[in-house]
């Protein structure tokens, strides 16, 4: 009878040191599986909440004195008119905003800062898109946006309060503070 090197004998101790591993991995990735099971539930539930929350506030806020409706279902109430430019939705507009949830809590705020400064047709959710443009530098207006024209059933996760849950109706505060003119931004482009 033959007997095996020292070498096989750490190397088949080790290898059942990784399959053993592995078995207790599977009982780990058992019980995370129930715990992602049991979050996807709480998460669609506030996402049912969250339609219905956003229905109450829209139905409420429809209500009020000025509110005006667009057909996309985006309430709209003018607090400051404006006398400048409107922009096209290939502008690049400055803006401050300030962003909150149906419960008053606010997500996002520029107001203390320097104006965000982006192009209508990039980056920014569909129903900004759809109410930059009807309004004029010097604007200010409050707008609920239903949550299919913000960031509908994925919502938005970030740190702390900055999290926008799905399916939630957004409220914000923009004013519009100035629609960049094509012209003058390629002029200080040229050399």
């Amino acid at each position: 009878m033959r007997t095996l090197p020292a070498w096989a004998w750490l190397l088949a101790f080790a290898f059942s040191g990784i399959v053993q591993a592995e078995d207790e991995g599977g009982v780990a990735t058992a019980s995370e599986e129930a715990a992602k099971e049991e979050m996807q539930v709480g998460v669609e539930k506030g996402a049912r909440r969250n339609i219905t929350l956003g229905a109450m506030y829209r139905e409420e806020f429809e209500q009020q004195e000025g509110v005006q409706k667009l057909k996309n279902g985006i309430l709209y109430k003018i607090h400051a008119t404006g006398k400048g430019k409107t922009p096209k939705t290939t502008d690049s507009v400055k803006v401050k905003y300030e962003g909150r949830h149906v419960d008053g809590r606010i997500f996002d705020d520029n107001y203390k800062e320097e104006p965000a400064r982006f192009r209508l047709d990039r980056n920014i959710i569909t129903g900004w898109q759809e109410v930059l443009p009807r309004m004029r530098e010097g604007d200010k207006w409050e707008i609920v946006i239903p949550s299919h024209l913000a960031y509908a059933a994925t919502g938005r996760y970030g740190k702390d309060d900055k999290s926008i849950g799905a399916n939630e109706t957004l409220v914000f505060s923009i004013e519009l503070v100035e629609v960049e003119d094509p012209a003058k931004k390629a002029e200080a482009k040229s050399p």
